[in-house]
């Protein structure tokens, strides 16, 4: 297979992303890896380079690092049915879903780069087509339908988008991935890779600026509408 048969898309633009201070740019630090891997979509299945995220708008990037608190109807049944002992309350207290704590603001920051690269299309008709031999199997085995654009938007399983991550980056001197979110066709994400060499934050990224977000900020207020979210109280 061949990297020009793959959809490759060059990027020269404005990206952003909800990090961790006091560089929401850096890699993540490899003793928060587990068991040497990570565990993003499109992360090293190997655990051989390190991948940041990026969005093309930071409200893009806050749906995808806010979903995780959206309330499930089912487990929200569930915990209802839970009979929780008053002592264990105290000393355990829990979050009910559908609610951020505002701790989660104080360690992030918004933050926005000038993107530059050579991308792979993950989501395109020509690299679906192109990938389909190699992972048909792998998806299928995964208790996927099929090998296809909602199988590569899907947030489970990770081992299959991992490992097309790993062929990407041994087989072509692609930068990274680039793909729609599964909350919007609108809104595109990235996945930079890192390569041999690369400094503390990608040579990808430019002109990086950080931006304080604050709990009543308009892009939190559109996302938590979004998301049905609430910050929760104290």
């Amino acid at each position: 297979m061949e990297q020009n048969e793959l959809a490759i898309i060059p990027a020269s633009e404005t990206v952003w992303r909800i990090g961790f201070r006091p560089e929401p740019w850096a890699w993540s630090g490899w003793e928060w890896a587990t068991d040497g891997r990570f565990p993003g979509r499109w992360d090293d299945l190997h655990g051989n380079f390190r991948t940041v995220y990026a969005g093309s708008s930071l409200k893009a990037c806050l749906l995808e690092v806010l979903a995780a608190f959206r309330r499930d109807a089912r487990l929200a049944a569930e915990l209802n049915e839970i009979v929780e002992d008053d002592e264990d309350q105290v000393l355990h207290p829990s979050i009910p879903p559908g609610e951020v704590p505002r701790e989660w603001l104080e360690t992030r920051a918004a933050t926005s780069a000038e993107l530059s690269g050579q991308y792979c299309a993950v989501t395109a008709s020509q690299s679906l087509a192109a990938l389909y031999p190699k992972f048909v199997a792998m998806a299928l085995s995964l208790g996927l339908a099929d090998f296809d654009a909602a199988a590569l938007r899907d947030a489970r399983p990770r081992q299959l988008t991992q490992a097309i991550a790993a062929w990407l980056y041994e087989t072509t001197p692609v930068d990274g991935v680039t793909f729609t979110s599964r909350h919007g066709d609108e809104l595109r994400l990235w996945a930079i890779f890192e390569r041999p060499g690369d400094p503390p934050v990608s040579p990808k990224l430019g002109r990086t600026q950080m931006l304080d977000i604050h709990p009543d900020a308009a892009a939190i207020k559109e996302a938590f509408g979004i998301l049905n979210l609430k910050w929760r109280k104290e």
